[in-house]
């Protein structure tokens, strides 16, 4: 069984232990599916994930099917349905207090002196949440709050492409969308896609990667997952620089002043 989908509470002393656990049985398989992500789940594997029965599984994503929660596509293999999105917006935020988090940011611009942004992960994509500059006077102005860009344009888009599946990363490796200049892009690509799974590995490796030139030129960054309470991180915070204040030497200053400030917010957010 996949070690992400076993954290679901056993019914108590008191429940009928012969009632079916209809409710707990669903709930591993949506997980099932969403660990998948946008590559898709084929029914075998989530009877693997899942510890449930083939024909079990299969009956339980015929229902959920019916009412939007996840659907087949032609190839077969399950994803997550459009139904679980409008259900979603009127869930509670994650973030259980946004001042602290800016603070800790703010905070974390103020010593670094550069722009530090904090990053939601949304759909296949990142939302910066927050942008707090710090007082050094030639700032990157790439991305502002409030923008949503692709995972492999950013460097808080590739710390937290870093926490995906392997065939997720190869997908979004694959179509890379960048927000470089296109002339850059066409003549830079190969080592562009090179460059990025470096930093994948960095992130799986250390914690947080870092680098000038990875998505733009001109620019560096650094970037690490914000640890959360779900299964996987869906929140990254990154520093945004031009190319010569983020030298081997600062960064390795810089690196363990990130993670702790990504830790911090990590208390604020479920």
């Amino acid at each position: 069984m996949d070690p992400r989908i076993q954290d679901f509470p056993s019914p108590g002393p008191g429940a009928d232990s012969a009632r079916p656990q209809v409710v707990e049985r669903v709930a591993r398989v949506l997980a099932a599916v969403s660990c998948q992500g946008a590559a898709g789940a084929q029914l075998k594997q989530l009877a693997l994930d899942t510890g449930i029965a083939r024909p079990t599984v299969h009956r339980l994503l015929g229902e959920l099917a019916a009412v939007g929660y996840v659907q087949q596509r032609p190839d077969r293999r399950w994803t997550l349905g459009p139904a679980l999105f409008a259900l979603g917006l009127s869930a509670p935020t994650p973030i259980r207090d946004l001042q602290a988090v800016r603070r800790i940011a703010q905070s974390l611009a103020d010593d670094c002196g550069d722009v530090v942004y904090v990053a939601l992960r949304r759909l296949d994509g990142v939302h910066y949440l927050l942008r707090c500059e710090g007082s050094y006077p030639i700032r990157t102005h790439l991305v502002a709050a409030g923008d949503t860009k692709p995972l492999t344009a950013g460097y808080a888009g590739l710390a937290l492409l870093a926490t995906l599946d392997e065939a997720e990363q190869r997908q979004h490796i694959q179509r890379m969308a960048l927000d470089a200049p296109s002339d850059w892009v066409e003549h830079n690509r190969w080592a562009v896609e090179r460059t990025i799974r470096e930093k994948l590995a960095e992130v799986a490796h250390r914690g947080w990667c870092a680098g000038p030139n990875v998505v733009m030129p001109g620019v560096a960054g650094m970037a690490a997952p914000v640890p959360s309470r779900s299964r996987r991180p869906y929140m990254a915070l990154s520093i945004s620089a031009v190319e010569q204040r983020l030298h081997p030497e600062r960064v390795a200053a810089l690196a363990p002043c990130l993670l702790a400030a990504a830790h911090a917010i990590g208390t604020f957010i479920d």
